[in-house]
């Protein structure tokens, strides 16, 4: 290791982000940290509403920061930011690790402020740009991350699409570093053998996790429940948290579970048949990879990093975002022996490339790098 290197003793984490993926995501990774960086201190600052979903983390050198925040209020990102700021001047951690687009944005605009020793590592889960909206619109989101570009040291994207996005929108490829999701082992809720095997029924169980709102295609999902019938039964694991408005009309075949704990999660996942992920736009689909690790066909939208997750005809089946006639069909052709096959191959997929140990390594050789390297931002 070279002589300049700084050995590694303090992280800060910091999201704005509420439930779902990015916080998934930081329970997966944080856990990893605290088992495999045994000397290190890891701060967590997050949304109040995160707390119950981050409350498996506890370790006498976590210190979790949790603070009120609506999402889009630009006077909560403004604290969230001030927050940040103050927290990093008092503490001058070597690691500041900034997560989604909006903390991105609010937080560096204050790097000038930042210590100089503090590498900041930014990690936008799902570009901005990438979203459905006007292609004018798409620009002015890419200017700004341009212009901020600069104050990271590393932006780490979460899969290969979302560095050949930020190529195209002429974020530097210089501070592109991609390392794919991973995702701790799981038990279920229950811990019975009979969790681990799928029932046998006329009816398949069409398993849905995330948000219900317009990025997660929930609404796509009910359509398809609806077309399908008796055919299929439908539970879905999640609430509105973007989307404003009450729920649309659920059919008699879909039950709501909300949100659940991540145990939870994979019972369901061990029970059902297939997980249907009909998103408009992911940077990388944490879902589908959860259910990869328990042996769970995925049929996804052909759409951001699910097309690297999941492999067509293999691990499950790609489709075109809101075609729900041909989602419906995809999901008849299937047999259950198509079934089997995919969850088992999924398993496998997981088991070479979305391990949390995987992913909290190449993060950690990261850092170091980044730590061995005094030319400062």
């Amino acid at each position: 290791m070279p002589e300049t290197t700084r050995l590694l003793r303090r992280i800060t984490h910091v999201t704005e982000a509420p439930l779902g993926g990015v916080v998934t995501y930081l329970d997966d990774l944080v856990g990893a940290q605290l088992n495999s960086l045994p000397d290190v201190q890891i701060d967590l600052i997050t949304p109040e509403i995160n707390r119950d979903a981050l409350a498996g983390l506890s370790s006498p050198r976590l210190n979790l920061i949790a603070f009120r925040h609506r999402r889009g209020s630009p006077r909560a990102l403004l604290s969230m930011a001030l927050r940040t700021l103050a927290h990093v001047r008092r503490t001058r951690p070597d690691i500041l690790h900034i997560h989604s687009t909006f903390a991105g944005a609010a937080i560096r605009v204050f790097a000038p402020l930042f210590p100089k020793e503090t590498k900041v590592v930014y990690c936008p889960h799902g570009w901005a740009f990438s979203r459905e909206g006007s292609r004018r619109k798409q620009q002015a989101i890419a200017r700004v991350e341009r212009g901020l570009a600069g104050t990271s040291d590393a932006i780490l994207c979460i899969s290969d699409y979302e560095r050949r996005e930020a190529e195209a929108f002429g974020i530097p490829a210089s501070r592109l570093v991609v390392i794919e999701n991973g995702i701790s082992p799981r038990i279920t809720a229950s811990h019975g053998a009979e969790s681990d095997a799928r029932q046998k029924s006329e009816r398949r169980l069409i398993a849905f996790a995330g948000r219900f709102d317009r990025q997660k295609g929930f609404d796509t999902f009910l359509k398809v429940m609806r077309q399908l019938g008796e055919e299929a039964e439908g539970i879905a694991i999640g609430s509105s948290i973007t989307s404003g408005g009450a729920l649309p009309d659920i059919p008699e075949n879909v039950r709501i579970l909300g949100w659940q704990s991540r145990a939870a999660v994979f019972d369901l996942y061990r029970q059902a048949d297939l997980l249907l992920v009909p998103s408009r736009w992911e940077g990388f689909g944490l879902v589908a990879a959860e259910a990869m690790q328990a042996g769970l066909a995925v049929f996804a939208s052909r759409v951001g990093g699910l097309q690297d997750i999941v492999v067509d005809g293999e691990t499950g089946r790609l489709f075109q975002a809101d075609d729900v006639e041909g989602i419906v069909a995809q999901i008849r052709s299937a047999s259950d022996a198509d079934l089997v096959r995919f969850g088992e191959n999924g398993r496998r997929r997981y088991q070479e490339r979305y391990t949390a140990e995987r992913m909290t390594q190449k993060i950690t050789d990261l850092y170091e790098a980044l730590l061995a390297d005094d030319k400062g931002r």
